[in-house]
Parts: structure tokens; C-alpha cells; sequence
């Protein structure tokens, strides 16, 4: 049966941007709109919670130790010793408060991406960034919706991302020199009332895509062709990444937002984080190059 199961005893409003630590044995995952994430020990299941001070999106773990973020006001730093976040300068977006961060990941390289929303996604006003190591940024795509999950092919050539509500994934040629993304195409796309989120890329360059509204994440070969559905017994799922010291265990992030009384009590497990057992292992994933 292809079922996940509840692990670590957190349960964020809005659980998403999953992250493994290989090198200390920690997951991480934001609460988005409370503007906070979560710090887990693989093995005792201990948390740490941690505020940012406003909706964070995504993280990402840096070289240098910090945490690099896209918040509502853009890029910025979390020093989690000393517990303050510091925007870049010029940050993209700063003074347009009717979108915020939504997904991101680190590039092959050591860029962060980030793309944005508003926050009903109502409008196509969407873009998306990518921050260099030097601190400046560029505007890659417009016109998104929702900006949502996103990777990398296993052989760095091609850049994967979400648009939520135009119900589909795009794939990109990607240039690891430059960071910048060409010839964009539609690589899988779902029905009117199916509604990709944020996911993961495994070593086969396999995508496993968390479904909001959907109770699943779909696993899909390299070349989007539909394998398997992976049960998440909440309504919805949010993303995924894959943890463990061999990456083959795949943990799923979800949310109660949006949830009538009745529904939450439908859904009790709604927040919480899920695991599941795959044969396919994952890819470590970079860190910002600061």
C-alpha cells in the first residue's frame, strides 16, 4: 500500500519548503504564513521553532552556516544564533505588498531562486528571481500565478517549476554557467481541478509533485509520464523532499489552512509531517553560495 505515514510531532497551519540536512541530521520545514520554520532532529524527533518576523516562503541552508529566505519583502538572511532576519539591499518586491515569496531552491551552482504570488493568486503578476552569490538578483520569468515547485535535472541541463493554477509544470534549458533559463516548454500538465505544489526531483530525475486538494504526491518519470500516487491521509499536501542517510525516505509537508471546523475534524492529521519509504533515492541538494 502505498500509504505515508505521520512522522516528528510538529504540526505547522501551513507546512511547507521541506529540507534535508545530511550534514547534521536535521529536517527543516517553514510555517508559511506565521512567518516561522521548524528545526527537527532526525533521530530524537526534537524541534526547535524559529520566528522570522514575516510570511516566509522558502529557505535554504548556506554555506556559511546562516539561512538564506524568501520573505514577503523579498531576499534576505536569518541568523538563527542571534535570531534576526536582514533583507538584502534593494531587495525585489520590497514595496509591493500584494505579493510575497513562494517556493524556491538552490541551484546546481549555488544560486537561490524565488518566485513570487499574490497572495489569492488571483493574477498572473507572478515572477521569478534568482539571487547570486554577489548579492545581486535578475528577473527570470514573469507572468506566473502561482510560482510553486521547482528542480533541476540530475545532469544540470534542464530547470523544472510549477505554475499551481495553470495546473502545470514547464521545463526549461538551463545554463550552469549563468543561471539563466531558455526555451521554456510545458513538460506535464494536469487537469482543470488538479492542483500541483511544491516537489522534489529524485536521482533518476523522477518527479514527486505534492497535489493541494489532492490527499497525494504523484510520482512521475523524467519524462513526466505518471507511476504512482503516494496517499496522504489529509486533504491537503504541500511538498516534499527526500531525508534519511540513504535519501529514499521521502517526507511530505501539509496544511490545515483554508479548513472549515467540520473539515478539521475530517482532517486531524492536517499540518502534520508524513513519511514514506521509496526504492528511488533523492539528490543532495546544494547550498547557497554567500
Amino acid at each position: 500500500m502505498n500509504i505515508a505515514k505521520p512522522i516528528f510531532d510538529i504540526k505547522p497551519e501551513h507546512g511547507e519548503g521541506p529540507i534535508w540536512d545530511p550534514i547534521e541530521k536535521k529536517f527543516y520545514c517553514v510555517d508559511l504564513l506565521r512567518g516561522s520554520y521548524y528545526k527537527v532532529d532526525w533521530e530524537t524527533g526534537v524541534s526547535e521553532e524559529f520566528s522570522v518576523g514575516q510570511e516566509l516562503g522558502v529557505m535554504a541552508l548556506c554555506e556559511n552556516g546562516k539561512i538564506v529566505v524568501g520573505v514577503r519583502d523579498g531576499f534576505g538572511f536569518f541568523d538563527e544564533p542571534l535570531k534576526k532576519l536582514e533583507l538584502i539591499e534593494n531587495s525585489p518586491e520590497i514595496e509591493v505588498k500584494e505579493r510575497r515569496m513562494n517556493d524556491g531552491a538552490i541551484d546546481p551552482k549555488g544560486r537561490f531562486f524565488a518566485g513570487t504570488m499574490e497572495y489569492d493568486g488571483a493574477n498572473p503578476t507572478g515572477k521569478l528571481y534568482c539571487l547570486h552569490q554577489d548579492m545581486s538578483w535578475n528577473c527570470l520569468e514573469e507572468n506566473i500565478y502561482i510560482t510553486n515547485g521547482m528542480g533541476w535535472s540530475p545532469d544540470k541541463k534542464t530547470y523544472y517549476m510549477i505554475d499551481t493554477f495553470r495546473n502545470l509544470m514547464y521545463a526549461y534549458d538551463y545554463d550552469i554557467e549563468t543561471g539563466n533559463i531558455s526555451n521554456r516548454r510545458l513538460h506535464i500538465q494536469w487537469e482543470k481541478d488538479e492542483y500541483p505544489d511544491g516537489m522534489c526531483v529524485d536521482a533518476d530525475g523522477g518527479f514527486w509533485v505534492a497535489m493541494w486538494l489532492g490527499s497525494k504526491v504523484s510520482h512521475f518519470d523524467a519524462n513526466g509520464i505518471w507511476v504512482k500516487d503516494i496517499e496522504v491521509p489529509v486533504l491537503h499536501t504541500t511538498s516534499c523532499c527526500f531525508a534519511g542517510d540513504d535519501l529514499k525516505t521521502l517526507v511530505i509537508t501539509t496544511s490545515n489552512l483554508n479548513l472549515s471546523k467540520e473539515e478539521k475534524e475530517i482532517n486531524p492529521l492536517a499540518g502534520r509531517c508524513f513519511a514514506f519509504e521509496t526504492e528511488i533515492a533523492g539528490q543532495i541538494e546544494p547550498r547557497f553560495k554567500a
